[in-house]
């Protein structure tokens, strides 16, 4: 006799293939390899061509340095404050050095992109073995914003930078404003490319969450034990990718988020120095790239939140087939004097004997997204992401003064930023 997971195997088969996890993401994939950052990269690309592209953003990256250098001596002469000069050199150096590892990620990683998309494509054989198919509408829609805001943030407000200032004003465009983009860009496009795996694995939880709220309502309780040992094995899958996926872009992790912090407070800080010196010309571009970095931030957060929300309540739903079942099994009054030779002929004690497996199962695969073990990507991190900003602006406010009260005079500085 065929049993049923052949006959699912079977309808698959006859049927219209699936679409892989990584057909679906490869427009972003295709991006991050033109940008040269992570491990991303179509799966039939040339090693060579690979390594070109990295070496020519490698390139790039090497003269945002050495601009940026230079910039540096311009923006002495603007804005003498120390404080400022701190913070400065401290955002620049969290900025290249997260540049260059973006670039170099994908070289040292470079054999862990197959395995991974392997891993996913696995699993989803998985899911259909079980009878569950993801929905991909979801990862689609947020990669086609992703594009769209990389897109935007990069390429476009480059040229729409450099076109307003030939146009209004040539003397005022500079290297290092225009590479800035390009550094954007690169960063935006590895943090949505983990996210939209992120996404991918929170699909997949959500997938097993609703098989097995579909499988309580079977009747039968050996029925509901088929489907449970599958969405284990499963579940197993998922959690062994998760952990994965932290050793692939945990170091990445670590430095985005860095980066970010050091962004967000150097830009703030330095618009609330160019409202107190009256220097307000570049405030727009830099209110856009303080929101930048903290959306980025805080949409790696959420995503990785979901993915664990979504994982926790695996146990939640196994535990409610066990109280919409209690009628049918025996009285816990009754368990101590069951016949312990016909105790597992019984299919509600299986039952209760396989959720417990899977509950004790799940208390040993709790996941989380970690930047090398310091810290959990979660909202509670992005709780303490915003209270260290504060407290760490209250402080850099509190020991700088004006250049004008430095020197005993009020006069605003002739010279814009």
């Amino acid at each position: 006799m065929t049993s049923i997971e052949d006959l699912v195997s079977v309808e698959f088969e006859t049927g219209d293939k699936p679409e892989s996890f990584e057909k679906v993401i490869r427009p972003s994939t295709f991006f991050s390899w033109i940008l040269g950052v992570g491990i991303a990269r179509p799966l039939k690309s040339w090693k060579i061509a690979t390594f070109f592209l990295r070496f020519v953003n490698f390139a790039i990256c090497s003269s945002i340095v050495a601009y940026g250098a230079i910039d540096f001596f311009f923006f002495g002469s603007v804005f003498k404050s120390d404080t400022f000069k701190i913070m400065y050199y401290m955002n620049k150096v969290a900025c290249y050095i997260s540049s260059y590892y973006y670039v170099f990620h994908g070289l040292v990683q470079y054999k862990k992109w197959p395995i991974l998309m392997e891993r996913i494509a696995a699993i989803d054989k998985k899911m259909r073995h079980c009878g569950l198919e993801c929905n991909n509408r979801s990862i689609r829609c947020f990669q086609i914003f992703t594009l769209i805001m990389t897109c935007l943030l990069g390429p476009i407000s480059l040229v729409s930078h450099a076109l307003y200032y030939l146009y209004t004003q040539p003397e005022e465009i500079f290297a290092s404003d225009l590479l800035l983009y390009h550094t954007i860009s690169q960063s935006l496009c590895i943090n949505f490319e983990f996210d939209l795996i992120v996404m991918g694995i929170y699909a997949r939880f959500r997938e097993i969450n609703r098989g097995i709220r579909r499988s309580g309502e079977q009747i039968t309780a050996g029925r509901i034990i088929m489907e449970i040992r599958k969405a284990r094995e499963v579940h197993h899958a998922l959690c062994a990718l998760v952990r994965y996926i932290n050793s692939i872009h945990g170091m990445h992790l670590l430095l985005s988020s860095l980066n970010s912090f050091t962004m967000v407070v150097a830009t703030l800080f330095r618009i609330y120095m160019g409202v107190v010196e009256g220097i307000d010309k570049f405030m727009m571009i830099n209110n856009v790239i303080w929101l930048t970095y903290t959306a980025q931030f805080a949409l790696t957060c959420f995503i990785c939140t979901w993915a664990r929300r979504e994982s926790s309540r695996t146990g939640i739903i196994i535990h409610d087939i066990v109280l919409r079942r209690l009628p049918k099994g025996p009285r816990p009054c009754d368990l101590y004097s069951i016949d312990i030779t016909r105790a597992p002929e019984d299919p509600e004690l299986s039952l209760r004997n396989e959720i417990n497996d899977f509950s004790a199962q799940l208390d040993h695969s709790i996941i989380a997204f970690t930047a090398c073990e310091f810290f959990i990507m979660d909202n509670n991190l992005l709780t303490n992401f915003v209270g260290v900003i504060t407290t760490y602006l209250i402080i850099l406010v509190q020991f700088y003064a004006p250049e004008g009260v430095c020197g005993g005079m009020s006069t605003t500085p002739s010279v814009e930023l």
